[in-house]
C-alpha cells in the first residue's frame, strides 16, 4: 500500500502541469493522492497565471486532437495510392509516420482504402473471369470501384467521426458551436 510519505516523495517530482492534471481528472485518483497534489500545488504559489497557461494548452490539444480526427484527412492522391497499393511493403512506412503523427484518421482512411482496394481486386477478378472481359476492362472497372469506396469515405465514416467527436465533447448542433470542430 502506498503511504501518505511516499505519495508527498513522488509528487514533489512531478511539474506543476502533471499536478494540475492529475487535479483535473481527480476522480481516477484516491482522495489521499488529490488531497496530496493539492498540498504541493499550494507550497509551490502557483499563479492564475500558470493556470491559465494549464488551461490554454488543455484547449490547444483538443483542437489538434480534432484536426488531426476530423480535419486533417488523406489527400485524394494518398486515398489512391492506399486503394491501388495495398501491398505491405509498400505502405507500412507511410502509415508508421501517421502513427507516429498521431493521425489516427489518416491511418483508419488507409486501413479502409486498402481493404476495399483489395476486396474490389478480387471483385474485378471474379467480374472478368465471369464475363471474359480483357487486363484493361478489369483495370476499368477496378478503378470504377473506387468511387463508391470514396463517397462511403467522404459521407458516412466522416459523419460518424464528427458525431462520436460530438459525444464526446458534449457539442450541440447550434451555429455558434459549429466551428469548434469544422
Amino acid at each position: 500500500m502506498v503511504t501518505k510519505e511516499d505519495l508527498q516523495a513522488k509528487y514533489a517530482t512531478y511539474s506543476t502541469a502533471q499536478l494540475l492534471d492529475l487535479i483535473d481528472h481527480k476522480f481516477d485518483y484516491t482522495e489521499l493522492a488529490v488531497s496530496i497534489a493539492i498540498e504541493e500545488l499550494s507550497k509551490r504559489n502557483v499563479s492564475e497565471e500558470d493556470i491559465k497557461e494549464y488551461k490554454e494548452s488543455k484547449v490547444e490539444n483538443v483542437a489538434t486532437y480534432i484536426r488531426k480526427n476530423i480535419v486533417d484527412d488523406l489527400t485524394l492522391l494518398q486515398k489512391n495510392v492506399f486503394y491501388f497499393l495495398w501491398v505491405p511493403f509498400v505502405r507500412g512506412a507511410i502509415k508508421m509516420n501517421f502513427h507516429d503523427d498521431g493521425s489516427i484518421l489518416k491511418l483508419k482512411q488507409a486501413n479502409y482504402y486498402q481493404f476495399y482496394g483489395f476486396i474490389f481486386f478480387l471483385i474485378a477478378g471474379v467480374i472478368s473471369v465471369k464475363f471474359d472481359l480483357d487486363v484493361w476492362a478489369t483495370a476499368a472497372v477496378w478503378i470504377l470501384f473506387f468511387i463508391p469506396t470514396y463517397l462511403f469515405d467522404e459521407s458516412f465514416n466522416r459523419n460518424r467521426l464528427y458525431n462520436k467527436l460530438k459525444d464526446l465533447y458534449n457539442i450541440s448542433d447550434e451555429p455558434e458551436n459549429d466551428n469548434v470542430i469544422k
